[in-house]
C-alpha cells in the first residue's frame, strides 16, 4: 500500500524570511499469513513543521513526529500477542530545493531528532506484559521531487527516510519468567528501500503555497 503524505507550507521559490507551516500522514496496514502465523499489523506517522528560509530555496525549521504501531499475531502454536508501540520525535531539519525544468523542483532533506518511545506486548493466555522504553537519536535523509500544478499547489513524490542512521537505549522490562529485565543499546544505520513492501517505501503528496 502506498503511504498518503500530505503537507501545508509555501512555495518551493521560497524567498528569504518567508515562514513554512506544514503536516505529514502517512498509513500503512498488512496482513501477513504462514504456516504457523497470522499477523496483522497497522503503522503511521502525524507530523506537524514550522521552518524559516535563511536564503532562497534553504529552509530550517522544527519538526514534531508521532508514530504509532499496532500489531496482533496469531500463533497456531504459542501464545497471542498484541503489540502497541508509541514513538515521538522532536527535532530540526533542513530542507534545499534545486529547479530542475519548468515548475519542477528537486529537494532534499536532512532531519536530525531527539527520540522517545514505548512499547507494550501483552500476551494473552499468559496474561503478562513485556514493556520497552526507548531513548535515543535519529538523523535521517529525504530526497524528492515538487511540481507546481496550480499557483497555490503542487505535488510531491519523495522517499522518506531514504538513509537513518540511529542510535537507541531499550530498557526491557518484565512479568516473563522466560524473559528477563534489562538495558540494550543499538546503532542502526539502513536505508528505507531495503523494505519488503515494494513501492510502499514512496510518499506521495501535496502543497498549498500560502
Amino acid at each position: 500500500m502506498l503511504p498518503f503524505l500530505s503537507s501545508l507550507c509555501v512555495s518551493a521559490q521560497i524567498n528569504k524570511n518567508s515562514v513554512l507551516l506544514g503536516g505529514q500522514l502517512t498509513y500503512y496496514n498488512s496482513k501477513v499469513q504462514i504456516e504457523r502465523l497470522h499477523q496483522k499489523s497497522e503503522s503511521g506517522v502525524i507530523g506537524i513543521s514550522m521552518g524559516k528560509a535563511v536564503k532562497e530555496n534553504k529552509v530550517v525549521g522544527i519538526n514534531f513526529t508521532f508514530s504509532p504501531i499496532r500489531q496482533n499475531n496469531y500463533p497456531v502454536i504459542g501464545d497471542t500477542t498484541n503489540l502497541r508501540y508509541n514513538r515521538f520525535d522532536i527535532g530540526g531539519f533542513y530542507r534545499e530545493y534545486k529547479k530542475i525544468a519548468k515548475d519542477f523542483y528537486f529537494f532534499t532533506e536532512i532531519d536530525i531528532a531527539f527520540i522517545t518511545a514505548k512499547q507494550t506486548e501483552h500476551y494473552k493466555t499468559a496474561a503478562a506484559d513485556v514493556e520497552a522504553n526507548q531513548r535515543g537519536g535519529v538523523i535521517w535523509l529525504t530526497p524528492g521531487i515538487s511540481y507546481q500544478v496550480f499557483k497555490k499547489w503542487q505535488l510531491e513524490l519523495t522517499i522518506p527516510n531514504l538513509l537513518t542512521m540511529q542510535y537507541l537505549t531499550t530498557k526491557i522490562q518484565s512479568s516473563l519468567p522466560q524473559i528477563k529485565n534489562e538495558k540494550l543499546e543499538q546503532f542502526l544505520f539502513y536505508s528505507s528501500t531495503t523494505n519488503n513492501t515494494g513501492l510502499g517505501f514512496l510518499g506521495v503528496g501535496f502543497r498549498f503555497i500560502l
